[in-house]
């Protein structure tokens, strides 16, 4: 199919995405998304006291129906008395779920009332570049969206208006020359641009194709839109009035990329910080304050040691999401971290303050065409590979160290290559090492990609 979708002229192309855009419409926004959005909606106006009650009451049947109708947690909660959990403080007497139970063993998280072949199936590499298996229903991807979707009205923005696109699809033939880079889906209203097509000979074809579609907002990686907004602020170019906001998420976002991206195209930006494993939702305000929406998962800020950070700390992500019963995800650690606050937001909403997300920091590869490639973790979907880190010491070439799993071959390694050429481009030499571990930097977190160029 995808073979088919490359030869196609650029026309068929986008009534192709076009086609698969309403197919996504209806599981993200089909019936009863409505009712779920106006459901998150209204939580907006409760205080903590009411937050915290909708919490438990939905927590407390989770882990209930998870002890009984999930395999994993009938072996390990066999001798916890739950009954006794009664509030976070009391979250610690539950076992912390491993990422490697939920990459090896899936299937021992899922409720066995479910039948998983009607499951939606939902692939995820995450920040450690380590393959994982989501299964939930189509009612939790609607809930999920609605959460999203709350997000973008907290921000003075709609889902439903004419957005722009730069992320980590391949929408555009990796070997395209000459613009244009960017694909349209109608029943969106979304316009898709290549983010891996991005250098200083094409960037003005960008500027001018948002210029003349003037999107409501842009939904980006942070890195694509700095991008940018460095070449225009480099060569005088003016941005100003190509949209009235801008959403980022899937990389940090630091301070200087903010400030550059806000100063170049003036507007405002807000970040979002998630997760494929729907245990998480982190967003910003209109105020720019990093709110954890705790309506839609329970998270603790913890100590290298287990005990509860305080305010100021650096503290590692361990969280319960609370929209997708299907899978449960207890005391999940995820693998990021944030800085702690105890800061109250003058927007008014009671969802907790935290500093700062500090997760996901990963240098970029450069390629020989001046292409700036980060966010690589989709290239290993549905591969056989525990983990990947991707090296560069040298502008034309990158190594891909690998700890391969079950089912890995020479034809797994070919096909990787496929999937990075893609994204990298037909100059620059991949090669591919296999280890037995790739070792964790600080934090115990893998840093994806490693690059000691300039």
């Amino acid at each position: 199919m995808e073979k088919i979708y490359y030869r196609l002229p650029v026309i068929l192309q986008n009534i192709t995405l076009s086609t698969y855009g309403l197919y996504i419409q209806k599981i993200r926004h089909g019936r009863q998304y409505n009712d779920f959005l106006h459901q998150v909606q209204c939580h907006l106006g409760l205080s903590k006291k009411d937050l915290e009650g909708i919490q438990w009451e939905i927590f407390r049947k989770l882990l209930a129906d998870a002890k009984k109708n999930v395999s994993y947690y009938r072996e390990v909660l066999k001798d916890i008395p739950i009954h006794e959990v009664r509030g976070v403080d009391d979250m610690q007497k539950l076992p912390l779920l491993e990422k490697e139970v939920l990459r090896t063993s899936p299937e021992s998280l899922i409720d066995e009332r479910c039948e998983k072949e009607k499951l939606l199936l939902i692939h995820t590499t995450g920040t450690t570049g380590s393959p994982l298996k989501i299964y939930c229903t189509p009612d939790v991807r609607k809930k999920n969206y609605a959460f999203y979707n709350r997000f973008l009205l907290m921000a003075g923005l709609r889902y439903t208006d004419r957005r722009a696109t730069f992320g980590g699809r391949i929408i555009v033939p990796p070997d395209q020359p000459i613009p244009p880079f960017w694909r349209y889906s109608y029943f969106q209203k979304n316009l898709l641009f290549s983010s891996y097509h991005l250098r200083d000979e094409t960037i003005e074809s960008y500027i001018a194709k948002l210029r003349q579609y003037q999107p409501h907002y842009i939904d980006s990686y942070p890195s694509s839109l700095y991008t940018i907004a460095l070449y225009s602020k480099k060569h005088g170019i003016d941005l100003k009035g190509i949209t009235e906001g801008i959403t980022t998420s899937a990389e940090t976002l630091f301070n200087e990329q903010r400030m550059v991206i806000e100063d170049a195209f003036g507007a405002p930006v807000v970040d979002q910080y998630g997760a494929a494993e729907m245990c998480i939702f982190i967003g910003q305000c209109a105020q720019g304050r990093y709110h954890v929406h705790s309506d839609y998962a329970i998270v603790e800020f913890l100590r290298e040691d287990g005990s509860k950070a305080i305010a100021g700390e650096e503290a590692e992500v361990v969280c319960t999401g609370l929209i997708n019963p299907i899978m449960p995800l207890i005391r999940y650690r995820i693998g990021d971290k944030v800085v702690v606050s105890d800061e109250q937001c003058s927007c008014g909403c009671a969802f907790p303050v935290i500093r700062k997300v500090i997760g996901r920091a990963d240098d970029v590869i450069i390629t020989p065409e001046g292409n700036k490639v980060g966010r690589l973790s989709p290239v290993l979907k549905g591969f056989p590979v525990k983990e990947a880190q991707y090296l560069q010491d040298a502008i034309n070439a990158v190594t891909v160290r690998l700890v391969p799993d079950e089912g890995y071959s020479a034809d797994t390694a070919q096909k990787i290559v496929v999937e990075l050429r893609k994204r990298l481009g037909q100059e620059i030499e991949i090669y591919v090492e296999l280890v037995e571990r790739i070792d964790q930097g600080s934090g115990c977190k893998l840093k994806t990609i490693i690059s000691t160029l300039t």
